[in-house]
C-alpha cells in the first residue's frame, strides 16, 4: 500500500480496524480450548455475522464517501449492540481475557472521537455504562454465572476511559493544521503570486489532480479564475453572473457529487450535514469536474471560491484542511488589498505634498521673478543702472536653487526623524528673502525666542508663509506684511496680516487651497478675515505637532 493510503481517512481506518478486531476475536475463541461462555453457538453466529458486516463496511468505506458518511451513525449503533451481545455471550467464570469488553469499549470511544468529537463520546459513554449496568443486573437476577466484583471493576475502567476520551476529544482534537505558503515579494504587488501559490499548495497537500480559484476582479465587472492541473496555471475570465447565487456560507467546505446529486456540508458548531438533491456548483461544472471539494471565502472585493478535485479517496476528513486553506487565502488577499490601498494612498499623499511644495516655492518664486524682470525692463528703458537688481536676482536664484536641492534631499531621505530647529531663526531668514524678492516690508513679531520645533513643522510653516506673502503681494498689492508667532498652552499660533486691498466686503474671503491643505494635514484650524485694509490669516496648531 502507498504510505498515504490511510492519511486523512477515518472511515477506512475504522472499517479496517473493526474487521480485524472481529476476526482476531473469532480466531481466539476458536483456538481457546476453554468454553467461550454462555451460548457458545450463538456467540460464533454473532461474530461471523459481525465479521461479514465489517467486511462490507470496508468495501463501502473504500468505494463511496457518501454512503460511508451516511451509514456511520447506524454502524456505530450496531457496534454498541455488538458490544452488549459479545459481553453477554462471552461471560464466564474466568473470562477476563476472553471477553471483548475492553477492546470493544476502546474501539467505540475512539470511533466516536474521530468521527464526531466529545459530544458523541459522552453519549457513547453514557450508553455503554447504562447497558453494562442493565446486562450485569439482569444476569445476576437470573442466577447466571457472573462475578459482581468483575462487573464493578469494568464499570470503573469504563468510567475512567470515558472521561479521558471526552477530555481528549474536546481539548486536543481540532482541525488539521498545515503550514500555509508565505508568498515572497512586495506587499501590494503579489496578488497573482498568492493565488498561484495557494493552488499549488492545495494540490500538494491533498495529492489532488487539480484546483481552481474564482475571485472577483476588483472594480471590473468580471470574475477571474485560475486553474492549476499540475502542468500549467490557466487564467480565464467570465461574467459575475456565472457564479451568482452559488456562494455558500463563508469558510464552510462542501464535498460534492454533481452526477448523483450528493453533498456533505461542513458546519461550524455541529457535525457535517449530508444533503441529497441537486447541487449548485457552477464553478465545478465550468471546470468539467464531477466530484470535488469546494469552499467559499470572503474578501473585501467580494466572495470567491476554491475548488479542489481528483483527491485520492476523498472524504469528509478533507473538509477541515480545505476550510483552513480558504481562510488563509481570504486573509492573504485582504492583506494584499490593504497593502495596495496603502501604497496608493502614500503615493497620492506624496504627489499632493510635492505639488504643494512646488506651488508654494518654485511657482511663487517664478511669479515674483517675473514681476522683478518686468520692473528691471522698465528701469533699463528709463536709463537706470540695473546692476544691483540683477545681482539681487542672481542671489535669489541661488537661494531658490538651494531650496530645491534641500527638497530633493528630503524626498530621498524620507522622514527627518527627531531633528529640531529654531523656528524664529528660520523665519527671520525667510522673511528677509521674501522682502527683497517682492520689494515690500515683511517683519516678524514673536515674543518667544528661541522657539525649537521639528524640522518637518518648520518646513510646513515656511511654505505657508511663502504662499501667504506671495498672495498678499500679487493679489492684494500690499506694501507691508506682519508675521506673528506665539507658543503657549493651546498650541502654536501663526498670524499673517497685510495692508493690501483685502477682499470685497460683500463676499466671503477665499481660502487658499495650498495653505488650507497644509493646515488640515497638521491638524490645525485656519480662519481668514478682513483687516480694513488688507486681510488676516490666523492659523492655530495643536501642541503635539510642535
Amino acid at each position: 500500500m502507498r504510505a498515504r493510503m490511510f492519511a486523512r481517512r477515518t472511515g477506512k481506518v475504522l472499517a479496517t480496524s473493526r474487521a480485524a478486531m472481529a476476526l482476531v476475536f473469532l480466531i481466539a475463541l476458536a483456538l481457546d480450548p476453554s468454553a467461550p461462555g454462555m451460548g457458545s453457538e450463538a456467540m460464533y453466529v454473532l461474530l461471523i455475522g459481525y465479521l461479514v458486516g465489517a467486511a462490507a463496511m470496508i468495501v463501502i468505506a473504500w468505494r463511496s464517501w457518501w454512503w460511508e458518511f451516511r451509514l456511520a451513525p447506524w454502524v456505530h449503533a450496531i457496534d454498541t449492540l455488538a458490544f452488549v451481545a459479545a459481553v453477554y455471550f462471552s461471560e464466564a467464570g474466568k473470562a477476563d481475557f476472553n471477553s471483548p469488553f475492553m477492546s470493544l469499549t476502546a474501539f467505540l470511544l475512539i470511533s466516536a472521537t474521530l468521527r464526531w468529537g466529545w459530544f458523541a463520546v459522552a453519549w457513547t459513554s453514557i450508553t455503554l455504562v447504562t447497558l453494562n449496568v442493565v446486562i450485569g443486573t439482569g444476569l445476576f437476577a437470573l442466577g447466571l454465572p457472573i462475578e459482581p466484583y468483575r462487573y464493578g471493576r469494568r464499570l470503573m475502567y469504563l468510567g475512567v476511559l470515558s472521561l479521558m476520551m471526552v477530555w481528549l476529544s474536546g481539548e486536543q482534537r481540532g482541525p488539521r493544521a498545515a503550514p500555509m505558503p508565505r508568498t515572497p515579494g512586495t506587499p501590494g504587488e503579489r496578488r497573482n503570486a498568492i493565488l498561484v501559490d495557494t493552488l499549488s499548495f492545495a494540490r500538494t497537500a491533498l495529492q489532488a489532480k487539480g484546483a481552481a480559484i474564482a475571485v472577483p476582479h476588483g472594480e471590473e465587472p468580471w470574475t477571474e479564475m485560475l486553474r492549476d492541473t499540475g502542468f500549467a496555471v490557466i487564467v480565464d475570465r467570465f461574467g459575475p453572473e456565472v457564479l451568482d447565487g452559488s456562494f455558500g456560507p463563508p469558510d464552510r467546505a462542501v464535498l460534492i457529487d454533481l452526477s448523483r446529486g450528493r453533498q456533505i456540508i461542513s458546519r461550524a458548531s455541529s457535525f457535517p450535514l449530508a444533503l441529497p438533491g441537486p447541487v449548485d456548483a457552477p464553478l465545478a461544472a465550468h471546470c468539467g469536474v464531477n466530484e470535488a471539494i469546494i469552499v467559499t471565502f470572503e474578501t473585501a472585493a467580494g466572495p470567491g471560491q476554491l475548488l479542489i478535485w481528483g483527491i485520492p479517496d476523498m472524504c469528509v476528513d478533507d473538509l477541515p484542511l480545505v476550510e483552513t486553506i480558504g481562510r488563509h487565502l481570504s486573509t492573504e488577499l485582504d492583506r494584499e488589498d490593504l497593502a495596495e490601498l496603502a501604497q496608493a494612498a502614500s503615493a497620492a499623499a506624496l504627489r499632493d505634498a510635492l505639488a504643494r511644495d512646488l506651488h508654494d516655492s518654485v511657482a511663487q518664486f517664478l511669479a515674483g521673478t517675473l514681476f522683478r524682470l518686468e520692473a528691471l525692463s522698465r528701469w533699463i528703458r528709463e536709463g537706470l543702472d540695473p546692476s544691483n537688481e540683477i545681482n539681487d536676482l542672481k542671489a535669489a536664484l541661488r537661494r531658490e536653487q538651494g531650496e530645491l536641492r534641500a527638497m530633493i534631499q528630503r524626498l530621498r531621505r524620507g522622514e527627518e526623524g527627531d531633528r529640531r530647529t529654531d523656528l524664529i531663526e528660520e523665519l527671520e531668514t525667510l522673511l528677509g528673502e521674501m522682502s527683497r524678492h517682492w520689494h515690500l516690508g515683511v517683519r516678524l513679531d514673536s515674543p518667544v525666542r528661541p522657539m525649537p520645533v521639528s524640522i518637518g513643522l518648520a518646513h510646513e510653516l515656511r511654505q505657508i508663509i511663502r504662499e501667504a506673502v506671495a498672495n498678499a503681494a500679487r493679489h492684494g498689492s500690499c506694501r507691508e506684511v506682519v508675521v506673528a508667532v506665539s507658543s503657549g498652552q493651546p498650541g502654536l499660533t501663526l498670524t499673517i496680516a497685510d495692508d493690501g486691498q483685502g477682499f470685497p466686503a460683500d463676499t466671503a474671503p477665499a481660502r487658499p487651497r495650498s495653505i488650507s491643505e497644509r493646515v488640515e494635514a497638521l491638524g490645525g484650524t485656519l480662519s481668514i478675515c478682513h483687516n480694513a485694509p488688507g486681510a488676516v490669516l490666523e492659523i492655530a496648531l495643536p501642541n503635539r505637532i510642535a
